[in-house]
This record gives structure tokens, sequence and C-alpha cells, in this order.
């Protein structure tokens, strides 16, 4: 039961996080607001370990994981920060779910499983239509919006491959979720130091409630809490299993973009996402309950 609650809640911080990132940019540019937001997650989560006795990180070890779960973060999530200037909340989360199909490709080579059956070549195929149909939508992808996209997908093949390569090191290495979720944001908080300092140009933050307001929940419960229900995932259930979440978060995360922001979805993003998720319905078997839901854990 605790394993299909923290999957409820993962497609609930996926959900909110793209609205809570674009409303960040009120005042803090996307560079700045990631570098903090993976700081303060971890100089709180760090604290918190101390005080539940967790001895802490052991980079000899465990280093190769770190790094491998800290693609995830950086470079993926800046890839997505810098994708949310250029595209609506919505779009960005339904981009998002195209991650189970770029996870079956990689399989082969990272996990060296065979994932490309003919269903999920058919999912492949109609999640390339609804992109289509997306990309050539002129009411909602114009001028740079092209570029979101392109960030998009790249930051999908970061966390694919990110995924499958912890989820491989996980099979030899006995590494709790909160030890992963730490190693990743430690391992990433040099690039995105660096990249903020020396790429981008350092420049004191400014905060409104409302940028300070999504900084505290993008650290404190997306990153935080995120992360090690993410991690805690990835250690119990099957990879195909846990991919299968943005198959409910973009349909949250629109209706939430429309709601709140006014966010103006066209028939043409309707029609490819609709067919996004059908192809992720196709590819995931939605007539089967995936193997990794099948059991508590």
């Amino acid at each position: 039961m605790l394993v299909r609650l923290t999957y409820i809640l993962v497609i609930f911080i996926w959900a909110t996080t793209p609205m809570a990132i674009k409303l960040g940019g009120d005042t803090l540019s996307p560079i700045a607001g990631l570098t903090m937001r993976i700081a303060l997650a971890f100089a709180v989560g760090s604290v918190i370990s101390t005080l539940a006795g967790f001895s802490g990180l052991r980079i000899r070890r465990h280093w190769k994981l770190y790094f491998a779960a800290s693609i995830s973060v950086f470079p993926n999530m800046a890839l997505v920060y810098f994708a949310a200037g250029y595209l609506s909340s919505g779009l960005v989360a339904l981009l998002f779910g195209l991650t189970p199909f770029f996870t079956a490709v990689l399989a082969r080579p990272i996990l060296g499983e065979r994932l490309l059956q003919p269903r999920k070549v058919l999912g492949i195929v109609l999640a390339c239509l609804g992109l289509l149909c997306i990309v050539l939508d002129d009411v909602s992808v114009t001028g740079d919006s092209y570029i979101g996209i392109g960030l998009m997908l790249l930051s999908n093949v970061l966390f694919s491959a990110s995924a499958l390569w912890v989820k491989k090191l996980n099979v030899t290495m006995t590494v709790s979720p909160v030890e992963q979720a730490l190693g990743a944001m430690a391992f990433a908080l040099p690039g995105l130091l660096l990249s903020w300092v020396f790429l981008f140009g350092f420049e004191p933050p400014r905060f409104s409630s409302v940028s300070l307001g999504s900084l505290l929940y993008l650290s404190l419960f997306a990153s935080l809490v995120g992360f090690v229900a993410y991690y805690t995932l990835l250690k119990h259930m099957a990879v195909e299993a846990v991919s299968l979440i943005p198959f409910i978060s973009p349909i949250v995360a629109v209706f939430i973009g429309v709601v709140l922001v006014d966010e103006v979805v066209s028939p043409a993003i309707l029609l490819g996402g609709g067919l996004i998720l059908l192809a992720l319905a196709v590819h995931q078997g939605f007539w089967r309950i995936p193997r990794g839901l099948a059991r508590d854990g």
C-alpha cells in the first residue's frame, strides 16, 4: 500500500511541477531558480538526515550511482526550466509524457533488455504523430516555442537514460532512496553553480511572493519529497511501471494550467495530446496492470 501511495504522490508532484517552475520565472532566471532549489533541498535534506541518524554519503563506494542519478537533475532539469520559458506548463508536462518511448529505445543498450515489441513500436508511431500535430500547431506553438520543444525532447533522452542507469546499478548496490536523492543533488550542484556563474552570469536573485513560494514548494516538496519518492519507486517497481506516470500527470497539468492561469489549449494541442496519451496506453498495454503496480513492494 505504501508503494501505491508513493506512486500517487509522484503523479501529483509531476503534474504540479511545470506550473511551479513557470511561476518561479516571475523574477528568477531558470538557472538561478534551479540552483537555489537544489541547494535548499540538499541543505534541508542533509539536516533532516543527520538528525535522523543517517550516516552520510558514501562517495567512494556509490559515486557511480550518485552520478547516474544526478543526470536527471543536471543537465536534465535545467533543460526543463529553460523550456518552460517557451512553452505552457501543460505542454511541458505533455512532452515529458514521451519519456516511456525513449525508455523503451534506450533499454537495449543500457539494460540489455529488448522492450521494443510490436505493440510498443505502434505506440511510438502514434506518439510521433501526436508530436507532429503539436509542432504544426500555429496557435500555441510559434517562433521560439520550437526551441522549447527541442529542449524537452533532449530532456526526455537524459531522464530516460538516467533512470535506466540507476535501475541497472541498483541491482548490485544497496542504497536507500534518501541517500540516492542526496547523492544526486550533491553531484548536480557543482555543475549548476558553475553554469550560473560562468555561463549565464551571476546576478543577485530578486524575489516576489510568487517566485519565493515557487522556490519553497519546488525545493522542499517537489525536490526533497519528490526525489525520495521517485527513487523509492525505481527501487521497488519495474522501470516500465514507473514510466507510466507520465500517462496521467499531463492531464492533471493541463487542467491546472487552464484553471489557474488561463493557459490556452488549441484543438491541435488537444489532438496531439490525445494521440500521445493513446500512444502511452498502447505502449504500456492499458488492458493490463503494470507488473510494478501488482505488488506493494
